[in-house]
């Protein structure tokens, strides 16, 4: 729009009228030959309702028959300016592109304009406007059709509501990943839900979860959302990182949100990777007490600017992820409870009452006979003898364990070699089932020699039970940058997907063992992995599906050594 046609625009709203009395007072005669007075003031028309839309905040629009701006205020021209359209002659018959509040484009009927000029009211029309290299803002849109005033055609007002509305969208955010937080279903896929969840309802390109590994004291990325594949090649560039260092890692190491953005010239970003179209990015610590379990970062291909209101709501989301995991663990440590008390039933109903009948029943044979044979004495003492053992066996097992997992075990750490350790468990392995071994000439962490071998050798115990006579358990040994690593495999029936979770559980054994007659008392697995978290590692399981079964030690490993 020139800026000729505004006056001629203004006039219009005020078409001379005959009935109007003279005006009284001094004052200039405006273009449209019309005056109102105000005390002893008098002020062209024209020119009191340009001062009255100028001084308005709210972008208010006014357009001919054909859909052209003829009219518009300061506000109006620095929106329309904003989303780069044309001011002059050249403007466009439906104005600014719009979108609704899902996306879509508003165009044709269902542009507001369109509907002032058919006549119709507009009244809060939730639109979307976007900006060039800035976020999307929220308007309500009102307005409709103007008749008797001329070439002015129609009037449309924008109210700026993108806070209110980036305010229930972060709240509705909120509710929404806390419901997903609360619903059944597997950690991953649950954190996986709500990660894509921020992702989509905030309007990020893209959205990552990570967590911290405590073995080897970096964070890693676990999950990510994006909108579009293109963010792909630069992200995955981006690896394990250590604390400070990075994105994660500097909001791991801060505990507070961190902003970046610009991510090309940002030094804690620049070298990380090529971030192609993701310009900015906010990381929040997930926190667990005093400590950050994880971080989640949302990325941005637009320039942002940081607010309060998005830092404060995205901490909030983190909380409700934290709180999600701590519940996890308390609910899988009550689980676990419980069921080892109904195999502490079975344990004392089977285990320890079968050795003490068999003690009692030789021992009043003994008594009953006095002038036993030597020789059918000797078998019965050797008997009790035999499940005396068993019995101090399976206590001394139920207080080693007890007293690993509660910490009183003491650790007599030092600088040790793993693959000589594992060698020499291997070597006193008694197993019909041959073992490969591979393993590095040596592998120095620091660690109780005495205690790890205990551990390996529950391993491959269970390994014994479980694999084939004719088969081979796979015992490997490797280092990785920041941890040393113990794997024993066997292929054996895969351990059901119903009892996955619960190997560790105390006392617990699976169907197949206790209705096999396979003799134990399910403490083995108990206490190999009480030890190694003792050590500040993890045992883990592998995966229902895959072909072995392979459990899999992590230990951490000094600072800076080479794998």
């Amino acid at each position: 729009m020139t800026d000729a046609a505004e006056p001629e625009a203004l006039a219009s709203v005020f078409p001379d009228d005959p009935h109007e009395p003279a005006a009284t007072g001094s004052g200039n005669l405006g273009s449209s030959g019309h005056m109102v007075t105000a005390g002893s003031v008098s002020v062209d028309q024209g020119q009191a309702l340009r001062a009255v839309l100028d001084s308005l905040d709210v972008a208010v629009l006014g357009y001919d028959r054909n859909g052209r701006v003829i009219l518009m205020n300061p506000a109006a021209r620095a929106l329309v300016e904003e989303v780069g359209e044309p001011t002059g002659d050249d403007a466009v018959p439906t104005g600014m592109l719009l979108f609704d509040t899902s996306g879509r484009q508003m165009g044709g009927e269902r542009h507001p304009v369109s509907l002032a000029l058919r006549g119709e009211s507009v009244r809060h029309v939730e639109v979307c406007v976007r900006a060039a290299d800035s976020p999307a803002r929220m308007y309500l849109a009102q307005g409709g059709p103007v008749t008797g005033a001329g070439r002015l055609a129609a009037v449309l007002a924008f109210h700026d509501v993108t806070l209110q509305s980036r305010a229930k969208q972060l709240n509705d955010c909120v509710a929404r990943v806390s419901a997903i937080l609360g619903e059944p279903g597997p950690a991953g896929l649950i954190i996986a839900t709500a990660v894509r969840t921020v992702g989509v309802m905030l309007g990020w390109a893209a959205s990552e979860f990570w967590s911290v590994d405590r073995v080897s004291q970096v964070i890693q990325r676990r999950n990510r959302w994006q909108a579009d594949d293109s963010h792909s090649t630069g992200l995955d560039r981006v690896g394990d990182l250590l604390n400070g260092v990075g994105l994660a890692g500097r909001a791991w190491q801060s505990r507070t949100p961190v902003w970046v953005t610009d991510l090309v010239t940002d030094p804690l970003t620049a070298a990380q990777t090529d971030w192609g179209p993701l310009r900015a990015a906010l990381a929040v610590p997930i926190p667990s007490g005093s400590s950050v379990l994880g971080v989640l970062i949302c990325y941005s291909d637009q320039d942002e600017t940081p607010d309060d209101m998005r830092t404060a709501i995205h901490g909030s989301i983190a909380v409700h992820l934290g709180e999600f995991l701590e519940r996890r663990r308390a609910d899988d440590s009550s689980t676990a409870l419980e069921h080892s008390r109904d195999e502490y039933i079975t344990l004392v109903g089977h285990e320890l009452r079968t050795p003490l009948t068999s003690i009692q029943a030789n021992a009043e044979m003994l008594r009953a006979e006095p002038d036993m044979p030597a020789d059918e004495r000797q078998q019965m003492l050797e008997v009790i003898h035999r499940r005396a053992e068993e019995l101090n066996r399976l206590v001394a097992t139920l207080l080693d364990v007890a007293g690993t997992r509660a910490g009183h075990m003491s650790l007599h750490c030092r600088r040790i070699d793993l693959a000589e350790v594992v060698r020499a468990a291997v070597g006193r392995n008694d197993t019909a089932a041959a073992i490969d071994l591979g393993a590095p000439v040596a592998l120095p962490v620091n660690a109780d020699p005495d205690r790890i071998r205990v551990a390996v050798e529950e391993l491959l115990r269970n390994a014994r039970t479980w694999a084939p006579p004719d088969s081979r358990i796979s015992v490997t040994v490797r280092g990785e940058q920041r941890a040393a690593v113990v794997t024993v495999s066997n292929s054996g029936p895969p351990i059901p997907a119903d009892q996955h979770a619960r190997v560790f559980e105390l006392f617990y054994r699976g169907d197949e063992l206790r209705h096999g007659g396979v003799p134990g008392c399910g403490l083995g697995l108990t206490l190999a992995r009480a030890i190694v978290e003792q050590h500040g590692g993890t045992l883990t399981l592998s995966e229902p599906d895959e072909i072995t079964t392979t459990f899999t030690i992590r230990l951490p490993r000094p600072n800076g050594q080479e794998p």
